[in-house]
């Protein structure tokens, strides 16, 4: 009645302190949680945060039935967190002031109170507390607690994986629902979360070569509490996968889970490693999932040296046989027989992997033919390519007379200075077609020809003051460095090869030289015609 007439006035507290004294048990908090429900959330809200506690003690599932009701009225997830921690470390104490007899599971109901006897009793504020003492089985001391508490392991796990599907962004809540999944003894609703919240790989495996931390590295730093891995990657998503790892790996169970968390740091090797302990398929199934082939390769290694190693704990009988499903597992492309030998005993017969070394056999000899027919037809091109080379050493060009350099348009065979003859019919003297194409090399290139010219003139000079065979070594030279000369600056017509093209956006001369120098190149077959080699 006094809640009712409390509720009636609009004092909305004193309505929820009066159900929670009217009745120390389970209904007197489902009245007070209807109190809450019936006000507005502007005036009950900072109820439901004061009474949370309480409210979870003596009737939990409705309490987190209510208040994930109210979080999109605004009913903060995060402020009532608090409540929902204390709410499980109590659970852990009438858990342990139950002893062994008290009830490790099941729905919610209440915590049974064999072995106990209520001692001194009193109300204040919005709870009622009790003095529990313990009996029966010599417990001593005092445990102050509430006289009616409900036991519901679900509760907590219930509000807080609704608030987080209805999009609450809370860290705090993800890490701590992530620390309730890892206390329960079934895997499956914590690998379901894990795999609906834990991003996929953002990066590339890393190189074979790449220094990569251990599997007992990685725990190390987890337990620690340092992170081996770069923060950025759980930064899309409020889940710290790196407290997740932690919490999980100190469970020492539940180990899928912790697979899927080094997944989703991009760690496959470590992930194989974890899980070829706790579930080979599931390492089978990631090294055949891997993109890089040297990662698949060594992944697939560790698999069959695993496989080897449990045949042998047995006593060596399943040896083979476990390495060969690892063989047909992979792929002949990934291993193959001899990669796989070091880890069989030395005691294996050959007839119990004889097809599998028949197959490497006939994989050999394809292999062998086909690059024999690769050999062959490298033989035939080499062959092509002499020909045309000998071909190319005994051809020349027909030049006229009278034919003058298209740069200069002096006649070629009055000056004292070697010219070049293209297959298009242009020639130029040695000195302008070397200024002509000079600006047109690379820096590289140029440092090249001007080192060149000078060695050439260092060469000639040393010539003409020597004789012997020391000049026979230095025409040797010469013709080297006069050979590396024309390559670079001779390679191409550049008139009619690449470099007009790279000159395409160069100004037009203001003179008429390069029209004289266009129709005297037309009229270089019309004078009598001499022999010129390259």
């Amino acid at each position: 009645e006094c809640a009712g007439y409390a509720a009636a006035s609009g004092n909305i507290g004193a309505a929820v302190n009066a159900a929670l004294c009217a009745d120390d048990g389970k209904d007197g908090a489902l009245d007070a949680l209807g109190v809450l429900n019936d006000s507005p959330i502007e005036q009950a809200e900072p109820h439901y945060y004061r009474h949370a506690a309480s409210l979870l003690s003596r009737a939990p599932m409705a309490s987190a039935k209510s208040f994930l009701s109210r979080y999109a009225e605004g009913l903060s997830a995060t402020k009532l967190l608090p409540a929902f921690m204390h709410y499980e470390r109590r659970r852990e104490e009438f858990r342990r002031a139950a002893g062994p007899r008290g009830r490790t599971g099941g729905g919610p109901g209440q915590t049974p109170a064999k072995g106990v006897q209520i001692g001194k009793s009193r109300t204040h504020g919005d709870g009622v507390e009790v003095q529990i003492e313990g009996g029966g089985h010599g417990g001593g001391g005092l445990l102050a607690t509430s006289v009616a508490f409900v036991d519901d392991e679900a509760a907590s796990i219930k509000y807080l994986d609704g608030v987080v599907r209805q999009g609450c962004q809370s860290t705090a809540v993800y890490n701590y629902l992530i620390s309730l999944y890892a206390g329960m003894e079934d895997e499956g609703p914590l690998h379901s979360f894990l795999s609906a919240h834990v991003p996929p790989a953002p990066r590339a495996p890393p190189k074979l070569g790449a220094a990569a931390p251990s599997l007992g590295e990685s725990i190390l730093a987890a337990a620690s509490g340092v992170s081996p891995f770069s923060s950025s990657l759980s930064s899309s998503s409020p889940l710290d996968m790196s407290y997740a790892l932690r919490v999980i790996l100190r469970t020492g169970r539940h180990f899928r889970s912790a697979v899927r968390l080094y997944m989703g740091f991009g760690m496959r090797r470590q992930a194989v490693e974890l899980a070829i302990k706790v579930d080979p398929a599931l390492a089978r199934k990631l090294a055949r999932d891997s993109v890089d082939n040297d990662e698949r390769r060594a992944l697939w290694l560790m698999i069959a040296r695993n496989a080897a190693s449990e045949g042998e704990d047995r006593g060596g009988k399943d040896v083979v046989a476990k390495v060969v499903s690892v063989l047909n597992d992979c792929g002949p492309d990934v291993l193959s027989i001899e990669d796989v030998l070091p880890f069989l005993p030395d005691f294996a017969q050959i007839d119990q992997f004889k097809d599998e070394i028949c197959g490497a056999l006939t994989s050999y000899s394809s292999k062998i033919e086909r690059y024999l027919k690769e050999m062959n037809e490298c033989d035939q091109t080499c062959d092509t390519l002499r020909e045309e080379i000998s071909r190319l050493g005994t051809q020349g060009t027909n030049m006229k007379a009278d034919a003058r350099c298209a740069f200069t348009h002096k006649l070629v065979l009055n000056e004292n200075e070697p010219f070049y003859v293209f297959p298009s019919g242009y020639v130029f003297l040695e000195s302008a077609i070397r200024d002509s194409v000079f600006p047109f090399l690379n820096e590289k290139q140029r440092d090249r020809v001007e080192s060149i010219e000078r060695q050439i003139s260092q060469l000639k000079a040393r010539m003409g003051l020597s004789s012997g065979a020391s000049n026979l070594d230095m025409e040797i030279d010469l013709e080297e460095l006069q050979a590396e000369f024309d390559g670079l600056i001779a390679a191409e017509c550049p008139l009619t090869g690449t470099i007009m093209v790279d000159s395409i956006d160069h100004g037009f001369s203001e003179s008429t030289k390069e029209d004289a120098a266009y129709e005297n190149a037309g009229q270089l077959f019309d004078a009598p015609v001499m022999e010129a080699g390259i």
